[in-house]
């Protein structure tokens, strides 16, 4: 669950080094993979090792004993389906949907897994939750982007006033800190963004008249490139949503419920499978 790009903790990690039994480890294979090296390692590379490390994960559940299975997977489980980052979450879809499909292979139980265990109904029913209702404005992830977008788009505006000599009074304040949710007052949102390359931009530009010709097509040309990396901002976020509503789907399915309206499951798979098949 660690974010991509981030080194892995291995201070828990078993080193044939530390053994006692004279072997000595050569060639660290997996060294990059550890640091999440970008540069040497592809994302793709990455997240299809996550995947099968949740795949792996699952098998945990599935042998574990069921008395104490819901106490102890509980806190780690709901907390990633409810985490506001979009790799926990898929991450821990995956988790849930092995579970459930391997639990049902092995031991082809005659009473279903989220009848058996209150963990299973618990995230039986906030995948069904989250398909049902609005995706989050934006997923932790996403952070760093913003954060950029918001010095692209105070420097866009402060051009007015170094190029065009607005008085700095008239450059809209875009805020000091960034807020992915879009929940707290004052801050910088992608909906803060948007209005600085629209209607803050344009008043601006309206102001100048019919001077500043050169000094205008070359923030425009400047305004391109935000405008640019908004919409970037934007498609990754739809990516996100993608990903997450077909593992969520996927997993709800897996534990076997029936919903009362099928449509959000069926979109979440559907959407899942368009992604797929344009990546082949």
């Amino acid at each position: 669950m660690t974010p991509i790009g981030i080194a892995i903790d291995t201070s828990n990690f078993y080193l044939p080094s530390n053994a006692g039994d004279g072997t000595l480890e050569r060639h660290n294979v997996d060294k990059n993979m550890l640091a999440q090296d970008l540069s040497l390692v592809p994302l793709e590379t990455i997240l299809k090792a996550r995947v099968a490390t949740a795949t792996a994960l699952a098998y945990q559940l599935i042998y574990w004993p069921s008395v104490t299975i819901d106490n102890f997977f509980r806190p780690i489980l709901v907390h990633y389906v409810d985490s506001s980052s979009m790799l926990q979450k898929f991450l821990a879809a995956i988790i849930s949907e092995e579970w459930a499909n391997g639990y049902e292979q092995i031991f082809s139980p005659s009473t279903p897994l989220v009848i058996s265990s209150t963990l299973a109904k618990e995230l039986s029913q906030k995948t069904l939750m989250w398909l049902q209702g609005d995706s989050p404005p934006a997923y932790h992830e996403m952070t760093y982007a913003l954060g950029r977008i918001h010095m692209e788009c105070t420097a866009l505006l402060q051009l007015f006033s170094i190029e065009c000599k607005l008085p700095k009074t008239s450059i809209p304040f875009l805020g000091n800190e960034i807020d992915v949710t879009g929940t707290r007052q004052n801050c910088f949102t992608i909906e803060t963004a948007e209005q600085a390359v629209t209607s803050h931009f344009n008043r601006l530009k309206d102001s100048l008249g019919r001077t500043k010709k050169k000094e205008q097509a070359f923030i425009c040309e400047k305004r391109g490139h935000v405008v640019a990396s908004i919409e970037r901002y934007l498609e990754i976020k739809t990516q996100y949503d993608i990903r997450i509503s077909g593992a969520f789907a996927a997993a709800f399915v897996g534990f076997r419920e029936i919903p009362d309206k099928v449509s959000p499951v069926v979109k979440g798979i559907m959407n899942g499978i368009k992604v797929t098949v344009s990546m082949l």
